[in-house]
């Protein structure tokens, strides 16, 4: 059973649709941190603008890749076993391609208009916060995520259905809400890659002292809330599904249907 987990099929088509997620992600989530910090309600502004990056994507991908869009969901699908071992690596690789490329694109687009202290929207522990502060902070807003990952994209009893996507987005919404001001708020280790590869590149100092944070705490949260919850509802399913399965509409007519 092991062995037939890790050496599945891999589904390169799942694995280039993260990528291409998470490229535009990053770019229109980053790129609305890098050209309104500091103005007048940034922080209101660009945590919308991450959840309805999130939303629009996952229903755009959802039906190819189960729309991760974050390495530390596709983690917590591997833990559950909704995942392969051999996919989530496969899975992970692109999403941290796509970062880079998005990353790229911004840093095209935005050159020195880049208003952020982090460079590209980069994570970092705002002034005033401790590495505890952020390690809690990430831990727990990205475990609200894959929470509602699992109730509402993977649990088969979950009411959401095809809004599954517009659950999550607000959770990312609320997630930026609160950590913006201390960490930029990754909750997503592959969005954190990306900008803080390209921004250092491009001359912006000090991004990798605390880049650990933003990998070890997400992947924490997810993996805590894979092991609690995750493996139960795979085991309530019955079976291995993908992580948003968007349900065919049901188009036939029942004529015993009563008003």
């Amino acid at each position: 059973m092991l062995l037939q987990r890790l050496f599945q099929p891999i589904n390169f088509k799942e694995a280039l649709a993260e990528l291409v997620a998470m490229a535009f992600f990053v770019y229109v989530g980053c790129g609305s941190a890098a050209t309104q910090a500091g103005d007048p309600g940034w922080i209101l502004g660009v945590s919308l603008q991450f959840g309805l990056a999130i939303t629009a994507l996952a229903y755009a991908t959802a039906h190819i890749s189960g729309g991760q869009i974050n390495c530390a969901v596709t983690f917590a699908l591997v833990i559950a076993k909704q995942k392969s071992v051999a996919q989530g690596l496969v899975n992970l690789c692109f999403q941290l391609v796509g970062s880079i490329i998005g990353a790229a694109f911004l840093l095209a687009a935005t050159g020195e208009a880049d208003r952020t202290a982090g460079g590209l929207g980069s994570n970092t522990i705002s002034s005033g916060y401790s590495i505890n502060n952020a390690f809690v902070t990430e831990m727990l807003m990205t475990a609200l995520l894959v929470y509602v990952v699992f109730e509402t994209a993977v649990n088969k009893k979950s009411v959401a259905s095809n809004n599954a996507p517009i659950a999550i987005g607000f959770t990312v919404f609320l997630a930026h809400m609160v950590n913006i001001p201390i960490t930029g708020c990754s909750i997503n280790p592959t969005r954190s890659f990306g900008p803080a590869v390209v921004a250092s590149l491009n001359g912006t100092p000090n991004l990798w002292k605390h880049h650990w944070v933003f990998w070890v705490a997400p992947l924490t949260g997810a993996g805590l809330v894979a092991l609690i919850r995750g493996l139960i509802i795979t085991k309530d399913n019955g079976s291995d599904n993908p992580a948003i399965e968007l349900k065919e509409a049901d188009t036939s007519i029942n004529d015993d249907v009563k008003v």
